[in-house]
């Protein structure tokens, strides 16, 4: 589906039947909505599961203005209501769980429950996003896809059919998309929100993450009251379809536990 939020043209896959709770996916940066593809398949049957690709993402427009973590999320509190959802389950991962931390602080009466994989609750280096924007802007996204790929998946698993297949993902990727999602991530702080969320949240990241360490995974979850804190064993920083077991049975348990 096609909409016009915002100043921009935002595509939304829409799984299930809206009769049932909602569960809304937010995806990491250089991916789309098909990065959540063996979780939609998992819950599908029993939510309405939504995955939006975010600015200059997947079928999404290019953004007309500059990128924040807050600029996404107004996009998505949009679409939601665009959407007539009132009540939902929210997780993300990566930029996508920072975005996630920033809705959920906006509507914390309509989040049911908040889970987050393998994100931060502050950006851990400015200046590499920065950097690495620059360097996209000038040699284009190719220049650095190698090295990110690398930190998305176990080397095991690079010649599996997911793993090609992010890599594809990747390589479809916008530059200019790809750099915007950078610049918002220099700047992302997500500290002021975590007053704000009271509702039932669970944090998880890859033991072998090196994007987002599991210490940086474990200072999220300690930023936040009553957080539940998991380590995904033998899971890099993208473990969605390489350990889709394991994540599956992270988020059916905080969703079922409200």
């Amino acid at each position: 589906m096609f909409l016009s939020i915002n100043d921009h043209t935002l595509h939304v896959a829409l799984h299930g039947s809206e009769h049932d709770p909602a569960l809304v996916l937010l995806h990491s940066l250089g991916t789309s909505h098909d990065v959540w593809q063996e979780q939609v398949r998992a819950f599908s049957r029993t939510h309405f599961v939504i995955c939006p690709d975010f600015r200059g993402h997947g079928l999404s427009d290019l953004s007309r203005t500059p990128v924040t973590i807050e600029v996404i999320a107004d996009d998505i509190v949009a679409l939601l209501l665009e959407l007539g959802v009132e009540r939902f389950h929210l997780a993300g991962i990566s930029i996508g769980g920072m975005v996630a931390q920033c809705v959920a602080a906006r509507l914390p009466e309509r989040v049911q429950t908040l889970t987050m994989f393998d994100s931060n609750i502050v950006s851990l280096a400015p200046q590499m996003w920065k950097d690495r924007a620059a360097k996209i802007r000038a040699e284009g996204l190719a220049s650095i896809a190698g090295g990110v790929l690398a930190r998305w998946i176990t080397p095991q698993a690079v010649e599996t059919p997911f793993g090609r297949g992010l890599a594809t993902m990747l390589s479809r990727m916008s530059s200019e998309g790809y750099a915007a999602g950078c610049d918002a991530l220099a700047i992302a702080d997500c500290r002021q929100h975590a007053a704000r969320l009271t509702m039932p949240v669970s944090v998880a990241v890859g033991e072998l993450d090196e994007a987002t360490p599991p210490a940086a995974g474990k200072a999220l979850a300690d930023a936040i009251a009553g957080s539940g804190f998991t380590i995904i064993p033998g899971a890099a920083h993208i473990p969605l379809f390489e350990q889709a077991e394991a994540v599956n049975a992270v988020l059916a348990r905080s969703i079922r536990e409200p």
